[in-house]
């Protein structure tokens, strides 16, 4: 082989053959780097909670959350939605007179600190969207407040004070709830029934006499 085409030989590995084969070593490298990134990239739909933790501790969680995890962090999703849980209970009276009770709670998940991470810690099935572990709990202890507060009242108080009994669930429930990552929305009483039907007539005969001698006295 003449000098002249060695020389064409090597200008060609060096002017192209290299430069291309450069080229080729950073097209890989990157298509390496884009799938690990793809593989760190986490995106939440915007009516789901996306908990990112590293060695039991949450790193960061949000709802619809878009963001890069770390290669050692664990994810996990569940849906961010708004849950209505019903109870009934009886209970007698400080004057040994049954009542039932009818009421409604509205919760979802706490958003504050770590309120995310502790529901998926305590509800163990909150990532299935029926949280029946939730809910039990909820009925369970809302129903035994509800017993408590009729026991030490009376009839009367429990047919035209609801809002005792709100406001004996909020203050017996509220921080507890928090503590399982649960936030109370909405607390209702939707009925307050006597359970001797005796009973409710007197008490209707007793108030209808009041309203009359009310109009009559006015």
């Amino acid at each position: 082989m003449s000098s002249d085409s060695q020389e064409i030989i090597d200008t060609l590995i060096y002017s192209v053959a290299i430069p291309i084969t450069v080229i080729m070593v950073l097209k890989m490298a990157c298509i390496r780097i884009y799938e690990f990134a793809t593989k760190l990239w986490v995106e939440g739909k915007a009516n789901e909670w996306i908990l990112i933790m590293n060695n039991g501790k949450m790193v960061k969680a949000g709802v619809g959350l878009k963001c890069f995890k770390g290669p050692f962090d664990q994810v996990a999703t569940f849906p961010a939605k708004v849950y209505k849980v019903t109870f009934e209970t009886e209970q007698v009276t400080n004057e040994m007179q049954g009542v039932r009770v009818n009421g409604m709670l509205v919760w979802t998940v706490n958003r504050m600190g770590e309120g995310p991470f502790n529901a998926y810690k305590n509800l163990g099935d909150i990532s299935s969207g029926d949280p029946r572990t939730a809910n039990d709990s909820l009925v369970s202890m809302s129903s035994a407040v509800v017993r408590s507060c009729i026991a030490n009242s009376t009839i009367l108080e429990m047919i035209t004070n609801r809002k005792l009994l709100r406001e004996a669930i909020e203050k017996e429930m509220f921080e507890v709830v928090k503590g399982w990552g649960v936030w109370l929305e909405t607390i209702e009483i939707t009925g307050v029934t006597i359970c001797s039907s005796s009973l409710f007539k007197d008490l209707q005969t007793n108030y209808r006499e009041s309203m009359r001698q009310q109009a009559t006295l006015y």
